[in-house]
């Protein structure tokens, strides 16, 4: 059915959401598909960005085949039923061989690469790890060294898997310098049962099937832990909810290690017996793939792929004429706003909606999208997912919940249903998490009479980059340890590429205030050496004299991250040729919003506004 309105997801409720479910757990969704849709393409991978590069392409029976013998694999390396399974890869086949195999035999555990060696470490040890698969040595990737630097120390490994690829720029060691045996990963696999699985396992909706862990923190990352049961419901619903079938492709431009593309090129694409086609193992990270984006659309024909605006918006200067978009009829977009300008232009240049959309790890992946085939209200995050329940909520200064909202008044988002995480993994986390069953989801909004959110700033402070969630306590506790520093906030910065970089405000002891320049320059030096998640250094830092504070004393952070705003915009229109005056209010309808006035000839203060669109932040021209 088409989905205009809320009263269509209604309707699309009266179907009890399990007889939509493919299956009981991901494992027998699998199975399903590969019955159904045997020899069909479910993945293809383009390894370069060369247009002419013929792909690799795995039929649903063959993903179903690989999966078994990487799951036999891991048992037979010592993982237990319900046992967990890391893995830390780019883009690869082997990388759905071990996600799905690891949540046939126990529980799989995506770690971000990006993570130094001792936050990998302290993940690995938190989630109790028994096997762990990672790619070998290639140029340009500190990964294998990383990880061959902490393995021994994590007490539950009993294995590591190297995928060695033809990127490969070293051997491989049989074992780790603690006397771990290294496992090259096909050749573990190649002799494994495809027919079938050598464990017995019983897999119900409530057991566990990843460990999402969920940015970086003053220690470990909190460790979102999804079901069986949110995981097949999720993908089966979408499926259906957008009209999937096996005619549908996307593709694989970010990574799998995140739940997005964990299931919008993964999951939900299998539960429709359409594919994915995986455009090099960095996806939207290699260049390359991003300038011949559209000869890619024209190549493999997609009806849908997921996106993030500066993406977006990065995609729209590169050439367009002359090639054949028809396949294409959407694109879903989140992580942060996008820009009216930004959405007319793409919609004119390609004839595809943008589907403006909010999900989170704990949501499994989506919990809000404006309409496939209704009203896309432009800076909206859309109507609730079927059958999940999504509203705004007020809470006092003790944190206890008060009321809901009524329409139009900001609040806190909460949400509650069949895609809502387990919880947890570690007790502590999960304290003040729910209210009455309500996951508090710490993002605020309002909700309109037609029941379309409206994101109005975050409460939990965390910054998006590029799509990886960074708490900004890990910036400021490791700054709090310079000798020089008195007093630490960070915040993300508008960028027109990755969405939001961190900066961090600092105020100097009394001692250290006189040369607030050099001040800076070790600080950067200092914060790149000593904070664990190597994104999360901060890009900028400014001294201030006196850090801005709420009436209880905590840290006023709406108010620098609306210093930082002002200081990227005046710098971006500056750049185009105008002056410009910049000054960030706090509305309480839209959040934060800039309102910019020019001063230039009618070129430059064109050129200045096509810059400014390409960040994602709401801006009020005042002298137009």
């Amino acid at each position: 059915m088409r989905i205009e309105t809320l009263r269509d997801v209604e309707a699309f409720e009266t179907v009890p959401y399990e007889q939509r479910w493919r299956g009981r757990n991901t494992y027998e969704l699998l199975e399903r598909s590969a019955e159904k849709f045997g020899e069909r393409p479910a993945l293809k991978f383009q390894f370069t960005a060369d247009l002419e590069e013929e792909p690799l392409t795995i039929s649903y029976r063959a993903l179903l085949e690989n999966l078994r013998r990487a799951a036999n694999a891991f048992h037979r390396a010592g993982v237990r039923p319900g046992g967990v399974i890391s893995v830390i890869l780019p883009n690869l086949p082997e990388t759905h061989y071990t996600l799905w195999g690891a949540q046939a035999l126990g529980i799989v555990a995506p770690v971000n690469p990006l993570l130094s060696s001792s936050a990998i470490r302290e993940l690995l040890t938190e989630s109790e790890t028994e096997a762990l698969v990672v790619e070998g040595p290639v140029e340009g990737s500190e990964t294998w060294t990383k990880v061959l630097a902490i393995a021994d120390e994590v007490p539950t490994l009993k294995a590591l898997f190297c995928v060695c690829g033809r990127e490969q720029t070293q051997d491989v060691a049989e074992q780790t310098p603690g006397g771990m045996p290294i496992r090259e990963f096909h050749a573990a696999i190649q002799d494994e049962n495809p027919a079938g699985l050598s464990f017995s396992r019983e897999i119900t909706t409530e057991d566990i099937a990843a460990y999402f862990h969920t940015g970086g923190t003053t220690g470990t990352p909190k460790i979102a832990r999804q079901s069986h049961g949110n995981q097949v419901h999720i993908a089966s619903m979408m499926s259906d909810y957008r009209g999937m079938g096996p005619h549908t492709v996307t593709f694989g431009a970010l990574p799998l290690i995140h739940v997005n593309a964990f299931f919008n090129a993964g999951l939900t694409i299998f539960a429709c017996g359409g594919h994915a086609v995986y455009l090099t193992p960095a996806g939207f990270r290699n260049k390359a793939v991003v300038a011949n984006f559209w000869r890619f659309v024209e190549k493999y024909r997609p009806t849908f792929f997921m996106a993030v605006p500066t993406m977006v918006s990065s995609l729209l200067e590169q050439p367009l004429e002359n090639i054949d978009l028809g396949s294409l009829e959407y694109i879903v977009c989140g992580a942060a706003p996008i820009s009216p300008e930004v959405f007319r232009r793409f919609q004119h240049a390609t004839g595809a909606n943008i589907i403006e959309a909010y999900g989170l790890t704990e949501g499994t992946v989506s919990s809000s999208a404006n309409p496939q085939h209704g009203e896309k209200r432009v800076g909206s995050i859309g109507m609730r997912t079927p059958y999940q329940r999504m509203k705004c909520v007020l809470f006092d200064e003790n944190d206890e919940y008060l009321r809901d909202c009524e329409p139009d008044e900001p609040g806190v988002i909460v949400i509650k249903g069949p895609n809502v995480f387990a919880g947890y993994k570690q007790a502590q986390a999960n304290e003040g998490a729910f209210v009455d069953g309500w996951f508090i989801t710490g993002d605020l909004a309002r909700e309109d009479k037609d029941g379309y959110f409206w994101m109005t700033g975050r409460a939990k402070d965390l910054i998006i980059r590029g799509g990886h969630n960074i708490d900004p306590k890990i910036i400021e506790d490791t700054l709090s340890t310079h000798p020089d520093v008195a007093l630490a906030a960070a915040v993300g910065q508008p960028d027109a590429y990755a969405g939001e970089l961190p900066c961090a405000f600092v105020t100097l002891t009394e001692a250290s205030a006189g040369n607030s320049s050099e001040a800076v320059a070790e600080l950067l030096d200092f914060a790149r050496l000593n904070i664990t998640e190597r994104g999360a250094a901060p890009v900028h830092i400014e001294v201030l004299q006196t850090m801005p504070l709420t009436a209880v004393g905590k840290v006023f952070k709406p108010g620098l991250r609306g210093r930082a705003i002002e200081r990227v915009f005046g710098a971006a229109a500056n750049e185009a040729g105008c002056a410009a005056e910049v000054e960030v209010i706090n509305d309480e309808r839209r959040g934060l919003v800039a309102r910019v006035s020019l001063q230039g000839s009618g070129e430059n203060r064109a050129a200045a506004c096509a810059a400014l669109d390409r960040f994602p932040v709401a801006y009020d021209l005042m002298n137009a």
